[in-house]
């Protein structure tokens, strides 16, 4: 069946058009010209790279690691440079999309379809004008759906169906509308449906045995509303309603011939904002936004083990609202003011749950100077926040300020120092603080220091373009946040303290073989140690943290042509250990992922307004059934066939 459909993709008759080939000439790499570390992907390469998957596209970043729980429904999230994903900010559209109840993400959530550019940022904000709370975060995953401005003529229809192994089936249909010269709409609605029963081989010793992953079905659905308004010198004003619900399966981790398989959990999630922009006599900008964001879970565990079953259920909800003003006093100098101000409660169906009520303020002041050659930014943020409870004592308010500080010199045509300099802060959960006796009310944040040094390299020339990165980090968390025994139960302390530095090196080309050939290649390689440096007499003292391999990369290959794209994707991950103490009953071996994809575009019409896009992928090309999580064993090898439709 494979065979034939890239066969079938290979016979296409070309549509006659001529290889649309970026001029390179007039832009440089958002990646070399920034304060800090700044990796971004667009639409045009997520196309062609083949791919769906947002957890797919994150993995090429440098600097960056995914934790993949396994399958389709499987829990996805993202840190930098191991600090953890509760030190990552994820934005969708602008909008702040946080967790207080456990400080993660999951952005398997998010669909790819649509979507201009996916970036992230570690450290130091090249862009100054940007909400308060992002400057206190080590890192900044960006995804930023395209503008309705684009839209070609009164109507326009975007649909895909993608058809996967194990029973894997994820549709989505975008309509746009333009009224008129200043108005616009989208809706658009997203599912992933999965029955997500892979086999994978169980090592005991010496004996092999074929299992089946079980209770790993996903059915998950989304719908999404957009309404845009440009009054030109007036004003933009920009609105957005996001609905997800999902039930999935919890399959748990598998450990010899015993597969945990006796959990559930469901979800719903509503993302509602508002925001205005406008010019205020050319030298002043302000943006303000508005939001809502309610989310309900549900966790079922029947595991014959408790007495009666244990059904949790949490409401979280957030209300925020943030304003920020740009003032441009010349073309070398901008200044900005930002605040943020948010709210976050907590209600669960558990009888000792306190229901947290939280209130924060942060407070920005940035400057950017730019000239002859030279970038300068630096910024202070104030954070202040109070909690309430329904009954028991609250933790204390915690008040701190965060400084930071970019420089980079053009010291060559082409060539460019940076340094930066960010002290940022994880604000402890509510799951830290208030979960059953584990909890801790006394927590205080968690402080990361950041240090990066780097070289870059951008260059164009006749035969295309060339960029090179490389940066060294030195990061260090105080107060690390941390379960530890007590004389009867596990609490939750500040006792842990840990080092990181390395190396992140980034490299990518572009190569116009002809007028109908173009290559694409970047890869990029991390030396990473991040070391537990808390207690000098523990068995772990100095030992790497948990889940973080000394050695890892990732690269991609495309070969594109106005006929057919062909893509090579690969991620790497060197050996990790599963606990603090790195000892080989905790090694969790190295992997290598391999991807391939074929992709093709048709345009039909003689007006060229219909576009149809076909893909097929071959994921996990070795077979084989690696762990990025321990005892959580990823798929086989399987396939992907999309069919995108666009008028």
């Amino acid at each position: 069946m494979f065979l034939k459909l890239l066969v079938s993709l290979c016979c296409v008759v070309p549509s006659g058009d001529t290889l649309d080939v970026a001029t390179v000439s007039a832009q440089r790499n958002a990646a070399a010209l920034s304060l800090s570390p700044v990796r971004t992907i667009t639409k045009t390469k997520i196309q062609r790279l083949g791919t769906i998957g947002l957890h797919e596209v994150v993995n090429q970043f440098s600097g960056v690691s995914i934790k993949d729980y396994g399958g389709v429904g499987g829990l996805k999230t993202v840190s930098v440079r191991n600090m953890g994903a509760s030190h990552t900010t994820v934005v969708y559209d602008g909008i702040a999309i946080s967790d207080a109840q456990n400080g993660q993400v999951d952005i398997s959530r998010f669909d790819l379809d649509d979507i201009a550019y996916v970036s992230m940022s570690i450290g130091t904000e090249d862009d100054i004008f940007c909400s308060a709370r992002h400057l206190t975060s080590a890192g900044t995953l960006r995804i930023e759906s395209n503008d309705l401005s684009g839209i070609n003529g009164p109507i326009e229809v975007n649909a895909r169906m993608t058809f996967g192994s194990f029973g894997t089936y994820l549709p989505y249909i975008a309509i746009k509308h333009r009224i008129g010269p200043r108005y616009a709409l989208k809706a658009a609605l997203n599912g992933t449906m999965s029955k997500g029963s892979y086999p994978f081989q169980l090592h005991n010793g010496q004996f092999i045995s074929l299992e089946e992953r079980r209770n790993s079905d996903v059915a998950s659905y989304g719908a999404e509303a957009d309404f845009h308004a440009d009054w030109n010198d007036k004003g933009r004003l920009r609105t957005k309603v996001n609905y997800n619900c999902s039930e999935r399966g919890l399959p748990g981790s598998v450990i010899l011939y015993t597969q945990n398989a006796y959990e559930r959990l469901w979800d719903k999630s509503l993302i509602s904002n508002i925001m205005y922009d406008c010019n205020l006599g050319g030298q002043w900008k302000v943006h303000a936004d508005a939001g809502f964001t309610s989310s309900f879970n549900r966790h079922l565990d029947t595991d014959p083990a408790y007495p009666v079953p244990q059904d949790s259920r949490y409401t979280q909800n957030e209300c925020s609202f943030a304003v920020r003003t740009l003032y441009e006093p010349s073309e070398r100098w901008q200044l900005v003011i930002a605040e943020d101000l948010f709210c976050n409660t907590l209600a669960s169906n558990i009888p000792e749950s306190p229901s947290p009520f939280r209130l924060s303020n942060i407070s920005a002041l940035s400057a950017k100077y730019e000239a002859d050659g030279i970038r300068l930014s630096a910024g202070l943020a104030s954070s202040y926040m109070t909690e309430e409870l329904a009954f028991g004592n609250a933790p204390s308010d915690r008040f701190r300020l965060s400084p930071m500080i970019g420089i980079s010199w053009n010291f060559h045509q082409n060539l460019r120092l940076r340094g930066s300099y960010k002290d940022g802060f994880r604000v402890p959960t509510f799951n830290d603080l208030y979960y059953a006796r584990v909890g801790n009310v006394n927590l205080r944040p968690e402080i990361a220091r950041q240090f990066n040094l780097g070289l870059t390299f951008s260059g164009t020339y006749d035969w295309g373009a060339a960029d090179i990165t490389a940066d060294a980090y030195y990061n260090s968390i105080k107060d690390k946040i941390v379960a530890v025994p007590t004389m009867f139960i596990w609490k939750m302390r500040n006792v842990g303290e840990a080092a990181m530095y390395g190396t992140d090196i980034t490299a990518s080309a572009m190569w116009k073989i002809c007028g109908w050939m173009n290559i694409h290649a970047s890869a990029n390689y991390s030396l990473q140690y991040a070391l537990d440096v808390t207690d000098p007499d523990s068995k772990s003292y100095r030992h790497q943290l948990p889940y973080t391999p000394r050695h890892c990369g990732s690269g991609n290959l495309i070969l594109e042509t106005k006929w057919l794209n062909l893509s090579y994707r690969m991620v790497y991950s060197g050996k990790r250990y599963a606990q603090s103490q790195n000892i080989p009953a905790n090694e969790i071996a190295s992997y290598v992922d391999q991807s391939i994809a074929l992709n093709r575009e048709l345009v039909l019409g003689k007006l060229q307004k219909c576009r149809i896009h076909l893909s097929l992928e071959a994921l996990n090309l070795s077979g084989r059934n690696y762990e990025v999580i321990h005892y959580y064993p990823m798929p086989g090898r399987s396939y992907r066939l999309t069919l995108k439709y666009k008028y």
